[in-house]
């Protein structure tokens, strides 16, 4: 027997819950099964719950090795994606991708915040949809999935979202970002509510068509955008609802 397999045997999880007690949910969100439930519900576990009474290992380690795990699996993606790009753009890129408001992005998308464990004080003031929390959590879950099973398994659940780093470097590229910036502003609200955009309508020939989108968050509308795509109608619309939004918090 190898020394990691050794040392997934001895030392991973023990003491861990039963398979019973953990969110059945996310494994369907990620598209992955763990074999050891008790690496998942560490992962899910904020440093916040206090060990002496819940008896829980929290996911600071998990964490440590899912950001290593993470960075070798980005800057693969990145070297092959981008062949005729200097080291320092790769560098850049990597930076961008890895950085905490993208990782907890991906958290958000797999509805992170529903299966995280958070102590009180954490509970009270919504912690568990804090974007460092998200970072943390989406890290630490990483970690456990290649501890889980290995380092190729770890790469086919991350590189899923492949499509959203493309636009996260897309947007960047552009530098103007303002469904970005939406995003954003919602985020720091104790609610964190969710966002979603609906083409109203599109008319004109094809070579000179015209989009009308609608913003919504939390299913409400908040203001709509015209353009001569659909992503810049999200662009324009993105814009007037977070002036009205910020004008609406002062």
């Amino acid at each position: 027997m190898s020394f990691f397999a050794i040392f997934k045997k001895n030392f991973i999880g023990k003491g861990g819950p039963k398979d019973a007690s953990i969110p059945k949910g996310l494994e369907g969100e990620i598209g992955y099964k763990f074999k050891n439930k008790a690496l998942l519900r560490e992962a899910l576990t904020h440093p916040s719950m206090d060990h002496r009474i819940s008896n829980e290992r929290h996911n600071q380690r998990l964490e440590f090795l899912g950001d290593s795990v993470l960075g070798c699996i980005i800057a693969k993606w990145l070297f092959i994606k981008y062949p005729d790009v200097t080291e320092g753009d790769l560098s850049r890129k990597k930076s961008l991708l890895a950085h905490g408001k993208h990782l907890a992005e991906l958290g958000k998308h797999i509805s992170l915040h529903q299966y995280l464990m958070v102590g009180k004080s954490e509970e009270m003031s919504s912690g568990n949809f804090r974007p460092s929390v998200l970072e943390d959590a989406f890290e630490a879950l990483i970690g456990a999935i290649y501890l889980d099973s290995d380092y190729q398994s770890a790469e086919r659940i991350v590189l899923q979202w492949e499509e959203t780093f493309c636009k996260t470097i897309e947007n960047q590229s552009m530098g103007f970002n303002p469904k970005g910036q939406l995003q954003e502003f919602l985020q720091s609200l104790p609610d964190n509510p969710p966002i979603s955009y609906r083409m109203i309508k599109q008319h004109g020939p094809d070579h000179r068509k015209k989009f009308e989108v609608e913003v919504l968050v939390a299913s409400k509308k908040i203001s709509t955008g015209k353009g001569n795509s659909k992503k810049k109608a999200e662009e324009v619309a993105a814009q007037s609802a977070l002036l009205l939004l910020q004008q609406t918090k002062k």
